[in-house]
């Protein structure tokens, strides 16, 4: 039988006097968040007041300028006066409008709302005094709200109707809404609700289940941006631990969530959509126990993308006969992949809060959202036998200084191949780098070249880039604020391009797509929110922008665009400047792509991560239009180098940290360039050069001393000293060398000895 509860009340005074035409409200008092109880079985709601009002006007209605609404989106429940000659303490008991089961407010309403009671008043004059209310709902003993049970002659205690006949092979329940659901994405993490769920499942039912599928009737407006790919509004099928649940249950590491189909935007409003079939021996049905709920979740994801459902039938096949076969277990310890999954989830946000400023926003990367996401049960996440292991290839930004990086990858391969000219592109499955570390991973992975090759177009490029005059310089910085010309590194990054592909114009997407790159670079437009773009030389399925159809050129502009040397770049809506801003080191969001990409449960054999011997993450000052200026501002990093943390080593040591025992290798000539003695004893002309031959040598750095040993970002002329010392440091790693190379074999078998 139904039962008359309440809701909310208030004996408190409420006072609210208009003066003016303009309406003025006070909320008086609220509900507690309303549970699944009230949603699935209240069938009506009434508002009841003491209350009095005062105030009149000839030109007026009498009767109508004071009054109540119950408030959730808002709906008047009953005006304050019925006699003229009330005064304000004439206190009357009003019983307001009853809303029931066909009023929109029952349509809106969900678990989590609260309903509040509005005091009105209008018109100068006009007084409302609330002196107690109370909000009463009538109730059902049994759930009303669609769907709550599998046919009419069903109950708690008998879920299946008993009359079916032996001959019947199988029972078909179709399981409805009464209601629509709308939601809009407003960031990169999801949107979802829960729409409507089955009844609760018994050992019975969940042993006779057969299959499952969704059809719906909604829409997708869609979205219209460049360089948008994938459909990210869909229907989900969850699992829930009970029929109040708001979240998916999670079994053995991983939430029970399958897409049933996307929601596209060629759908018309009025077209049903078939969602797939989930057949007696899907996973689904292996992970059911009794008490549980099946769920239609709709789920937009990403800034402005919409699913407006109007209606939907979930149909379930259940057996009449035999018991459904057992279904086998997965063989993969999801509970492991959760655990790494969210290790690095915690180190990404981390590093990204670190390199933020204090009191700015944290800088954001769509990847990292991604990595907080729930691992799902209908992904692979790279979980399959026939994929083999990961191999990683980071290179930190450090201008000039990436001429290190090359020889300490040419000593690596050398001792994988005994050839130090094999690709790395061959044996690589993907690099990442910032800065001239994002121009070294495009040309050894993009461009496919040999070490050596890239050694001698990287002399080049450093030539003819920085080898401009004091004066000419003073000319760049006048007219764009920056010290080189951007012109003469576009020329010089368009003829390498078009040297190894024909097209100074080439796009950084990949037909071939042997090694996939990325560059980083840093959207310029809010640099107190800094976004971590990543440039590809692929698609990336689960983002929704893969900026892979910039020119290499471009790519190569922005993730170099170093404040104070180049100009930043604008590409699109946006602009860029290099990455080595705030993401030197990349390795972390390399890791966060690769997890992205492949899958989080694709295992990693071997990260190799190169430093350039730096302290490289300053924030260096604003680009002035004064030559000088800049110069001064120079001195200033410099100085600052001394007194920041290394926010590169930091990420080396978060990134070590979470990674496979045997799988991590970082080599940065920077923590031997620490030691002045090692320097005077493999280089003493470097040495000399450096800091001089007289003279006491003191063991510790100063800031000024320090600027000497990480020669400039444009110091061309000294990379030859910093090979040299790359050199010796590279002696000492003979051991390491050999762990990382032996982890290292070719992605694919030569060819000839495939066919044997």
């Amino acid at each position: 039988m139904p039962s008359i509860s309440t809701l909310a009340e208030s004996n408190t005074l409420c006072v609210v006097e208009a003066s003016s035409p303009e309406s003025v409200s006070k909320v008086w008092f609220r509900s507690k968040p309303i549970d699944r109880t009230f949603v699935y079985r209240a069938i009506q709601l009434q508002l009841q007041t003491d209350s009095s009002d005062h105030g009149h006007d000839d030109g007026l209605t009498a009767g109508q300028w004071s009054w109540f609404e119950v408030e959730e989106h808002v709906w008047r429940s009953h005006w304050n006066r019925t006699d003229p000659d009330d005064t304000e303490g004439s206190v009357a008991r009003h019983f307001g409008f009853v809303f029931d089961r066909r009023h929109e407010l029952f349509d809106v309403l969900k678990i989590g709302h609260v309903i509040g009671v509005r005091v009105c008043a209008k018109y100068a004059g006009w007084k409302n005094l609330a002196k107690a209310g109370r909000l009463n709902a009538k109730l059902l003993d049994e759930d009303v709200f669609s769907p709550v049970s599998w046919t009419l002659s069903s109950d708690e205690s008998n879920d299946m109707p008993l009359d079916i006949p032996d001959t019947i092979q199988d029972g078909v329940y179709t399981l409805t809404t009464t209601s629509g659901c709308s939601l809009v994405g407003t960031s990169d993490q999801q949107t979802d609700e829960i729409w409507f769920t089955t009844p609760a499942l018994q050992d019975f039912t969940i042993s006779k289940l057969q299959d499952i599928q969704l059809f719906t009737v909604a829409h997708n407006p869609g979205k219209s941006e460049p360089g948008v790919t994938g459909v990210w509004s869909w229907f989900d099928i969850v699992v829930l631990e009970t029929p109040e649940s708001q979240i998916p249950r999670v079994k053995d590491g991983r939430s029970l969530v399958w897409r049933s189909h996307d929601v596209l935007p060629s759908f018309d409003e009025e077209e049903e959509q078939t969602g797939i079939l989930f057949h007696s021996r899907h996973d689904i049905f292996a992970h059911l126990e009794p008490g549980n709920v099946v769920a239609v979740r709709p789920c937009v994801r990403f800034a402005g993308w919409q699913l407006h459902a109007h209606s939907a039938r979930l149909v379930v096949r259940i057996s009449n006969q035999g018991a459904r076969p057992e279904i086998r277990k997965p063989k993969v310890d999801w509970e492991a992949v959760t655990d790494a999954t969210q290790k690095l989830h915690g180190a990404l946000s981390k590093y990204l809060d670190e390199l933020t400023p204090e009191g700015k926003p944290p800088a954001v990367s769509v990847e990292t959202a991604l990595l907080g996401q729930e691992i799902r049960s209908d992904w692979e996440y790279g979980a399959k036998q026939s994929h083999q292991p990961l191999r990683l290839l980071s290179f930190d930004g450090g201008g000039v200084r990436g001429i290190s990086s090359l020889y300490i990858l040419k000593d690596i391969m050398a001792k994988v191949t005994g050839d130090p000219n094999a690709k790395p592109c061959e044996y690589f499955d993907m690099m990442a780098g910032t800065s001239t570390g994002g121009l070294l991973a495009i040309m050894l992975g993009r461009l496919r070249m040999t070490i050596d090759e890239c050694i001698a177009t990287y002399n080049e490029l450093a030539e003819e880039i920085f080898a401009s005059t004091v004066f000419a310089k003073i000319d760049n910085a006048s007219d764009t604020g920056a010290r080189y010309s951007a012109k003469a590194l576009e020329d010089a990054i368009k003829k390498i391009v078009k040297r190894k592909t024909g097209n100074p114009d080439a796009l950084m997407r990949d037909p071939d797509g042997d090694c996939e790159v990325f560059v980083l670079t840093c959207r310029a437009d809010d640099l107190s929110n800094s976004v971590a773009t990543h440039m590809r030389t692929y698609t990336n399925g689960n983002v929704e922008k893969s900026f892979a159809d910039y020119k290499i050129w471009e790519a190569a502009r922005a993730t170099s665009a170093a404040p104070t040397y180049f100009p930043r770049i604008k590409l699109g809506d946006h602009e860029y400047i290099d990455g080595g801003v705030g993401f030197n080191n990349p390795v972390l969001l390399l890791l966060g792509e690769a997890r992205v990409y492949y899958g989080f449960a694709r295992p990693i054999s071997c990260l190799v991560t190169i430093g350039t011997g730096m302290n490289p993450n300053v924030v260096l000052p604003n680009t002035s239009s004064n030559a000088l200026g800049n110069v001064g501002g120079t001195l200033l990093t410099l100085e600052r180098m001394w007194e920041l943390v290394t926010l590169s080593e930091h990420a080396h040591q978060m990134a070590q940290a979470i990674s496979e025992p045997g799988t991590y290798y970082r080599f940065n000539v920077g923590k031997k360039l620490a030691e002045k003695r090692w320097i005077e004893s493999v280089a003493p002309t470097v040495f000399q050069r450096w800091f001089g031959s007289g003279g006491k040598v003191e063991e510790k750095y100063t800031p000024e001393n320090w600027a000497k040993v990480t020669i400039a970002l444009d110091d061309y002329e000294g990379m030859e000293d910093f090979v040299k010392l790359t050199i010796e440091f590279m002696k000492a790693e003979v051991e390491k060398v050999s762990k990382a190379a032996g982890r290292l074999p070719p992605r694919r078998l030569p060819a000839l000895i495939a066919k044997e």
